[in-house]
């Protein structure tokens, strides 16, 4: 007969109630956040892509792992293992399976979010071939930490009965690291994506700033990653109960903290709504002569434009409108002011509105 499971003041320790408050506030920022990026959707009549069933998956993986953070904190969490029963220990150390299976599906979610993200709003061939291989390698990750976690103990159940004649594990900390490391790495792949792109548009340095700003907000997730994996070289798996309590509050707080920055360049639209005084005009100009001031072909060189023209110059955006006005609304829209040759020689000004619907075109995730 199995005994039964002894239950704790999840709120005893200090420690705990204060990493469990701070958790709890952080994923019910991040499900605010998601829902505003709905109401955003909304505002803009924007079909629902894969960006949001993917930020979506993460926001409820986080969920369960806040979850298991109460329930960690109600088996014993911070006590030392000598003082809970074993039948607790051993309902945290398979729990620690769970655990980790679901924070590798929120974090991969959360990145995969990112990546169609940009998907939507990117149209160079070359872009979004490099946004797929950053998918590939995501997808790798997420591979291979859940091949970890099946395979770091022969046999299996090892993992939560140290007792089994013949057992063993590999190194526990220096797995969690290792795969720490390529979860960073993927992130810092996954930020610098779109910079070199941002580079390359011509518009006024407070614009250029502002763009990246948007794009690099992930770095604080890649430092909450950093510390992440510091802390987890610190687990003592042979006093779990007591030394995890560090790794769990981080565990929670990386995936809360990537939902809520991946969710960042949407909610613009409901803020502009709500508080349009926060935004000011601004104004960018592309002029899409080469060096040597001849024809070129506008088409090869931004997706916004259309061939034949001697000169396009991109204006207007106000309200502050960055170029990458689908961050916001799902439709990249520009006006095009083309000088162009009458049929009889005279100059003419036309003013075109030019749309690229990101989410219906199959053209433009073809491109």
């Amino acid at each position: 007969m199995e005994r039964e499971i002894t239950y704790y003041n999840v709120f005893h320790h200090a420690v705990v109630r204060n990493q469990l408050i701070a958790n709890t506030v952080l994923v019910v920022v991040a499900l605010t956040v998601v829902i505003i990026r709905f109401v955003a959707r909304h505002l803009r009549n924007a079909k629902i892509w894969w960006d949001d069933v993917c930020i979506v998956i993460s926001l409820l993986h986080t969920f369960g792992m806040l979850a298991m953070h109460y329930i960690y904190a109600a088996i014993g969490m911070r006590n030392h293992m000598l003082e809970i029963p074993p039948q607790n220990t051993t309902i945290i150390f398979k729990m620690l399976i769970i655990y980790q299976v679901v924070y590798y599906n929120a974090m991969v979610s959360a990145k995969f979010s990112y990546l169609f993200f940009y998907l939507r709003i990117f149209v160079s061939k070359p872009f979004r071939i490099a946004a797929q291989v950053c998918m590939g390698c995501s997808g790798a990750y997420w591979l291979g930490s859940t091949l970890q976690i099946f395979l770091t103990c022969r046999p299996f159940a090892f993992n939560w009965d140290p007792t089994i004649p013949g057992g063993s594990c590999a190194n526990q900390n220096v797995a969690f690291s290792t795969i720490g490391a390529f979860n960073l790495l993927t992130d810092l792949m996954i930020i610098a994506l779109p910079l070199h792109f941002v580079y390359r548009l011509q518009m006024s340095l407070a614009t250029k700033i502002a763009l990246y700003g948007i794009f690099c907000v992930g770095l604080f997730i890649s430092a909450i990653t950093i510390i992440r994996i510091r802390v987890l070289t610190t687990v003592d798996f042979l006093d779990l109960p007591f030394s995890m309590i560090h790794a769990a509050f981080w565990s929670v707080t990386e995936p809360a903290l990537a939902v809520a920055n991946a969710c960042v360049p949407m909610i613009r639209p409901v803020l502009k709504k709500f508080f349009p005084g926060l935004f000011s005009t601004v104004k960018a100009t592309y002029n899409t002569y080469d060096t040597h001031g001849s024809n070129t072909n506008p088409s090869r060189n931004n997706p916004l434009a259309r061939s034949g023209n001697s000169s396009n110059t991109y204006n207007k955006m106000q309200d502050g409108e960055y170029p990458l006005t689908c961050m916001d609304q799902g439709v990249t829209t520009i006006d095009i002011l083309a000088s162009q040759k009458g049929q009889h020689g005279n100059n003419s000004s036309s003013s075109v509105d030019e749309r690229y619907n990101n989410y219906d075109s199959q053209s433009t995730h073809s491109r």
